[in-house]
């Protein structure tokens, strides 16, 4: 099986950078322990506020079990992110071709 990537794509609102800086670093942290995935945020280069997090599964069974896990504290963060952003999520899910 591949290895699975999900990039959520949005802007942040330029008033609202440093918290949303400051909330990223939480999330991180929290994802730093996750079994299923790996984390980090990447902002698009000449284009300032514009950010992707990228999820990393090693597999989709990875991917699968990250997806169905309860994890209210990644909830909390996630919905601490979405008051920062600036217009509409993008979300696209990518499978390691073979």
């Amino acid at each position: 099986m591949g290895k699975v990537i999900l990039t959520v794509q949005y802007d942040v609102k330029e008033v609202k950078r440093n918290d949303y800086l400051a909330a990223v670093e939480k999330l991180k942290a929290h994802y730093a322990t996750n079994q299923y995935v790996s984390y980090s945020v990447y902002e698009q280069r000449g284009k300032q506020n514009s950010f992707a997090e990228i999820f990393l599964a090693h597999s989709e069974v990875a991917y699968k079990k990250f997806e169905e896990s309860d994890d209210q504290t990644a909830d909390d963060l996630t919905s601490t992110l979405d008051e920062f952003v600036d217009g509409k999520t993008k979300y696209t899910t990518y499978i390691e071709t073979k």
